[in-house]
């Protein structure tokens, strides 16, 4: 299956739906806005790295591979190198087939029916280009006769030229013990990672899950490039996972319903960790618009 390039106006969006149903490019005047994958990251259907993929039916981890929900424990397969924990889900590793196509829109469907999870689901991606912005529609619906925990979350990952500034305003972050993304202690954002008022990125190196995300809104600013990044969300994404590798030229802001282990937290009686239970027929959504705004 090759790859689906929506225009609108000055704005260009590649999806390859065989790799994970990802985004693999986003370009503006052929300038890339987010990461855009490489041949090689195509030809091994990567999606971990590509532009943007889907968290589907949870973002993050889930510790150890293990699943517990209502009682049953469910082993799924570690799937980050040298990593034991379940990592965002089983629908970026597979090919995602084409429901719906226009010249600005695109609309994938991925099935799964595998017994290292409750009940078998279906997820759903719509992609939408405008003259001024790219949205992603995401929904995952319980089509099995069990109920299922479910999330949802989407991975977008952003140039990061060196003047990069970032806006986005956050109650708390989940710190982990190990540095394994395990969340250990909720804590106020400290004032190293407060982006509630504009400033650089610079240096700073994050790979958390935080909360409180009220507006829904995220600045990216490109001074040297003259355009800002407004990414908002539509739906039930008071989290955000905001990840900054040490020396890379690209960083995310991921709109996502569920905090990193939050199946098994919410099985022991916890609340706010953003996990929804579905019953057969029931489905979670939410959408993910990035409009590109001059300075």
């Amino acid at each position: 299956m090759s790859a689906i390039t929506l225009e609108s106006g000055n704005l260009t969006a590649t999806i390859h739906p065989e790799v994970g149903g990802s985004l693999t490019s986003f370009t503006r005047d052929g300038l890339a806005l987010l990461r855009p994958a490489s041949p090689e990251t195509l030809a091994a259907k990567n999606a971990l790295d590509t532009s943007c993929y889907p968290l589907v039916p949870f973002s993050n981890r889930i510790r150890d591979s293990v699943l517990r929900f209502q009682g049953r424990e469910y082993r799924l397969e570690p799937n980050f190198p040298g990593h034991p924990h379940a990592l965002h889900g089983h629908a970026y590793r597979g090919p995602w087939e084409i429901v719906d196509q226009s010249p600005r829109s695109l609309a994938l469907r991925f099935g799964y029916r595998g017994a290292d999870f409750p009940s078998a689901y279906a997820a759903r991606q719509r992609f939408a280009l405008t003259d001024t912005a790219l949205s992603i529609a995401i929904a995952v619906e319980n089509v099995g006769d069990e109920p299922m925990p479910a999330g949802l979350g989407l991975h977008p990952f952003f140039e990061k030229p060196a003047d990069t500034e970032l806006e986005v305003a956050l109650d708390g972050v989940w710190l982990s013990a190990q540095n394994d993304g395990i969340p250990t202690e909720r804590v106020a954002v400290p004032k190293e990672w407060d982006f509630s008022r504009r400033r650089p990125l610079g240096d700073v190196v994050l790979d958390h899950c935080f909360t409180g995300w009220k507006s829904r809104t995220a600045l990216v600013t490109w001074p040297s490039r003259g355009l800002r990044a407004r990414l908002t969300a539509e739906g039930p994404t008071e989290h955000a996972v905001i990840f900054v590798p040490a020396g890379q030229r690209f960083f995310c802001v991921e709109p996502v319903t569920n905090m990193n282990d939050g199946f098994n937290r919410a099985d022991r009686g916890e609340a706010g960790t953003g996990t929804v239970v579905l019953l057969p027929g029931e489905s979670l959504s939410f959408e993910m618009k990035i409009a590109i705004e001059p300075l």
